[in-house]
């Protein structure tokens, strides 16, 4: 499928050119997992499919070592800087991208290097602000009221960066934020709930959620979360057990967003 995409979008150029380049290759199961098909891919016109493949190119030679990085750090693809860098960090010496596994990594050819990816990573351009994220999910609208209420809305539609974790609608509904709850409450119990869902100035891929510790949340420099199970649950300091990241890594261009089953507790 990768092969039929580059196909489609015409880069010849970059795969047979001097390079060097590195190639971030989804595997046929990841494009199936993403939705793209042979039918879907032929549906594309060539600009759409080189588009977001061009996220999936470094125009550099990386290799596993390369990839090393305490948190996940930016690199430039070929749609270049800001919201066209993807992200690469590293754990137990194995390698990811925007939280995507590499599953076999250094694959050497004449013009670079190809790495096999588990997932078809998304130009955050495509998705927008964190703000278009949550909005479109259909999952958040409880958790858009309370920092509406909060009067902490309208910062994830800036250019400020975060990592959030989202509880679904059934989530706030459960820990007893409902509609008329979430009216009653006041701005500063909403607020102090509100930001121990999000940490300020960083992005936090499922690799970054796999340590032992990540930075405090923005409720305040001792407020910690703890995760678990290879970055799939988190808890807070007084959830009686962690609840889980149902889906992680949606990449924006102001940060990342993962929907998690459960309020966090302070």
């Amino acid at each position: 499928m990768f092969a039929k995409a580059l196909s489609k979008a015409g880069l010849e150029s970059f795969v047979n050119g001097t390079g060097p380049f590195t190639w971030f290759a989804p595997s046929n199961e990841a494009f199936s997992a993403a939705g793209i098909t042979e039918d879907s891919l032929n549906r594309m016109t060539q600009g759409q499919a080189n588009y977001f493949l061009m996220y999936h190119l470094v125009n550099a030679d990386l290799n596993g070592e390369n990839m090393i990085a305490v948190n996940s750090t930016p690199r430039n693809t070929q749609l270049g800087s800001g919201a066209g860098q993807l992200y690469v960090g590293s754990i137990n010496n194995e390698n990811y991208i925007n939280g995507s596994k590499v599953i076999s990594r250094d694959n050497k050819v004449s013009n670079g290097y190809v790495h096999m990816i588990n997932r078809v990573n998304t130009p955050p351009v495509l998705r927008g602000n964190l703000q278009a994220i949550l909005t479109r999910t259909g999952q958040h609208t409880l958790f858009i009221q309370a920092l509406t209420k909060a009067n902490l809305w309208t910062s994830f539609g800036t250019a400020s960066v975060f990592t959030i974790f989202a509880p679904t609608n059934t989530a706030m509904e459960a820990a007893g934020y409902n509609t008329q709850a979430i009216s009653a409450a006041s701005a500063t119990t909403l607020a102090n709930l509100m930001r121990y869902h999000y940490i300020l100035n960083t992005r936090l891929f499922t690799n970054d959620l796999m340590k032992t510790s990540i930075p405090s949340t923005a409720a305040g420099s001792s407020t910690f979360l703890v995760t678990s199970d290879n970055g799939t649950k988190i808890k807070g300091k007084n959830n009686p057990s962690a609840v889980n990241i149902i889906s992680s890594d949606i990449l924006g261009t102001n940060g990342v967003v993962h929907i998690i089953d459960g309020v966090l507790r302070p």
